[in-house]
């Protein structure tokens, strides 16, 4: 009989690197932890993506800025709500029309970031810095299967594999990655797919 003993590993467990497709070239490429420049106590990392096969590299995830505010119109004096579409640079000011009156103006705007759009394999699943799709996913009976490296395949086949499956609630709560996997991951009548994509991705 198999047995799955939860080590209490959260999925923030297995960020140190995340397998994902190069957006150059498409090959296997990681976003991986790395210790940020000038850093003098040892302690402070950044995710950074490289890949090893086209050599492209990005240090800091690429954002875009969202315009926002609340004014009233010189023209008509009515108050108005305006946000404007995901801006390249960050702006000081902001034009915009009333949307009672038609009055343009331009106001000095609050801004806030957001994570510039992929334009990549939509609906696939993603790592969060960079917003590029992971390399190991698979649709399962229209669900989305996914690691994000080896060591997250392993811990993944040995909860699948085990017929018996322990939850370690040492101070865990429920947060554990195990606690939280969808239940087309535990469902037995799954295991044999499951098991044969993760044995491939191994390969």
């Amino acid at each position: 009989m198999e047995r799955f003993q939860d080590e209490n590993k959260w999925l923030r467990s297995f960020y140190n690197e995340i397998l994902v497709k190069c957006p150059k070239c498409e090959s296997k490429a990681a976003v991986k932890e790395e210790l940020k420049e000038k850093c003098e106590c040892g302690k402070c990392h950044s995710m950074v993506f490289e890949c090893k096969n086209c050599f492209y590299k990005i240090k800091q995830a690429v954002y875009q800025y969202v315009a926002f505010g609340k004014e009233y119109c010189n023209n008509c004096y009515e108050k108005f709500e305006y946000q404007s579409q995901p801006l390249k640079e960050k702006p000081l000011t902001y034009k915009t029309k009333c949307p009672h009156c038609n009055f343009q103006e331009e106001w000095k705007t609050k801004t806030y970031r957001v994570r510039e759009e992929s334009k990549l394999d939509n609906g696939l699943a993603r790592e969060m810095w960079y917003d590029l799709p992971l390399w190991f996913q698979k649709e399962v009976n229209g669900n989305l299967f996914w690691a994000y490296n080896l060591n997250h395949i392993d811990y993944l086949e040995r909860y699948i594999k085990a017929d018996l499956r322990e939850r370690n609630n040492e101070g865990s709560g429920n947060g554990t990655m195990v606690s939280r996997l969808p239940q087309f991951v535990k469902a037995a009548k799954n295991r044999e797919k499951l098991l044969k994509i993760l044995k491939k991705w191994k390969e």
